[in-house]
């Protein structure tokens, strides 16, 4: 073997002993206790409600359980818990990814809910959040109200709270912290405008209203517009009879570019972040972000067809006829139902419930907020969900519940409210001037840097927590073969035991490892 082979042998090496050293500290790490940071009468008094029971609220429920917390309340819509991955939900909505890319740190995916399965149905999904909250006492320790869709929040400036009013009971409930965990689909359908409605003699609906699918049975042609899941989701349930009209054209990615070894860590890894302006990136990056991106993000699971349909729908090129759709290349595509798989616009439903609270100028782009979590008009309110820049929402929804809990707490400190709004000023700018085609600011997905510099939005949440995990997070992105370590390490801080009296706490700040 030549001094090279011997060289390249040497480096495999040892990064191959890095990662089972770090594996191995970071198991450790996981059964040394937490000594918790937040004073008895702050857990004991403090009112937390949370809207909404999909994957944020559940998270978040318990984050604030395992750190103590004993008033929870979870206001929920329907009649159960899962979000977006509901019962009711339309038929065939499934994972677009493998499983393994969508996994809390801290609970592995049960072998018989993922057993032959690559990406899981709704059915799974929701069984996977009903065992992470049976675990974690979500439902023994945990208010949960069925039924109950919030109809205004209104600040009690001198009880420094949120008087919240349930719109079916008129019932009131006050919170010290309210967090909104409602995401993106659970409110106001977009339903797009298009010219002569009126003269069509089929069906319209919109994709939250498809459920088992019983109208798309009976149908001999189907059109879907839009190029979101839900599109690509519905175009199964019926492919050889229906046609996908999408603003611009979609490539499908192939499903074995997600099989192939440790492609989630390697995803983290190109995707730590992204100057806002295109100019400043690398070029590397922006062919990540602009086409590698928007593949992954609609082209996993394409509809086993041939009749989908690739067709530029720009401005009022699209039209209604009495049997269906006329597009602009002058092409009519038949069809008995039309279905809208145009996504939901959420930020109206905030619009209704902070009834008198200018959130900012138009909401029409999505609603921007510092670190996608706080809203420096809104004291006190977290918004959980809302946007998901790590490519896992359930490891998303770990770290943005945990630095929820700490700001609220006051360990993890928030900026001035002038400095936060410049930021959020200052970005909202950015984001429009470079990404003026998108009406809901799809592609701000990273935060920036404070001098030019990237880093990963996970562990600048962490960061804020004023180092406190200390050992656990170690030295992210620093080292290249920390991705393939990173789930270890976010598991050993998510589903650490966490300490609370005295004498345990005694006895984890005596221990060499301990964490203050």
């Amino acid at each position: 073997m030549d001094a090279y082979g011997l060289r390249l042998t040497a480096e495999v090496a040892s990064i191959s002993f890095y990662i089972i050293l770090c594996r191995y500290r970071f198991s450790k790490l996981l059964q040394t206790p937490i000594h918790n940071p937040i004073d008895s009468f702050h857990r004991s008094s403090t009112q937390v409600v949370i809207v909404g029971s999909g994957i944020c609220g559940i998270t978040a429920a318990k984050t604030f359980v395992q750190y103590g917390y004993t008033h929870i309340t979870i206001l929920e819509a329907s009649t159960e818990i899962g979000g977006v991955w509901r019962s009711d939900q339309y038929e065939g909505a499934s994972l677009q990814g493998p499983y393994w890319m969508y996994q809390f740190a801290d609970f592995a995916w049960p072998r018989d809910l993922v057993k032959g399965i690559i990406s899981p149905g709704k059915a799974a999904v929701q069984e996977y959040i009903r065992r992470y909250a049976e675990k974690y006492n979500v439902f023994s320790k945990v208010d949960i109200k069925y039924q109950c869709r919030v109809k205004t929040a209104v600040r009690d400036a001198h009880r420094n709270s949120w008087i919240i009013r349930i719109a079916e009971s008129d019932e009131v409930i006050e919170a010290d912290i309210l967090i909104m965990a409602i995401g993106n689909n659970s409110s106001s359908p977009i339903i797009p405008h298009i010219p002569n409605e009126h003269k069509y003699r089929g069906h319209i609906v919109h994709s939250s209203e498809i459920g088992n699918g019983d109208i798309l049975k009976s149908a001999h042609n189907i059109a879907i517009v839009g190029g979101s899941k839900s599109a690509y989701d519905i175009g199964q349930m019926q492919p050889h009879n229906t046609t996908l009209i999408m603003r611009t054209p979609h490539y499908w990615t192939p499903r074995w570019l997600l099989l192939l070894p440790f492609f989630d860590r390697i995803a983290y890894a190109l995707f730590s972040g992204y100057k806002v302006n295109k100019s400043d990136r690398s070029w590397l990056t922006r062919v990540l972000d602009e086409v590698f991106m928007p593949l992954v993000a609609v082209g996993i699971n394409r509809p086993d067809s041939t009749s989908l349909l690739d067709d530029i729908m720009n401005g009022g090129g699209l039209h209604f006829t009495e049997n269906g759709l006329l597009l602009e290349n002058g092409q009519e595509v038949e069809a008995d139902v039309v279905v809208f798989g145009t996504g939901f616009q959420p930020t109206r439903a905030f619009q209704e419930i902070f009834e008198g609270v200018e959130l900012q100028d138009t909401l029409d782009d999505g609603l921007y907020l510092y670190k996608y979590i706080y809203h420096p008009k809104l004291p006190n309110v977290f918004f959980l969900g809302f946007k998901d820049p790590s490519l896992n929402m359930p490891s998303n929804a770990s770290i943005q519940s945990l630095w929820t809990m700490f700001c609220a707490a006051g360990i993890a400190q928030l900026p001035a409210l002038s400095d936060m709004e410049e930021m959020i000023s200052t970005r909202q700018q950015n984001t429009r001037q470079c990404f003026h085609f998108s009406s809901t600011s799809l592609h701000d997905f990273f935060l920036a840097g404070e001098s030019s510099c990237d880093y990963s939005y996970t562990v600048d949440l962490l960061r804020d927590c004023k180092g406190f995990f200390g050992k656990r997070v170690a030295s992210f992105w620093c080292h290249p073969a920390n991705i393939w370590s990173s789930g270890a390490a976010f598991g050993a801080i998510f589903g650490a035991e966490i300490i609370t009296d005295d004498e345990s706490n005694n006895a984890v700040a005596s221990d060499s490892t301990a964490l203050v």
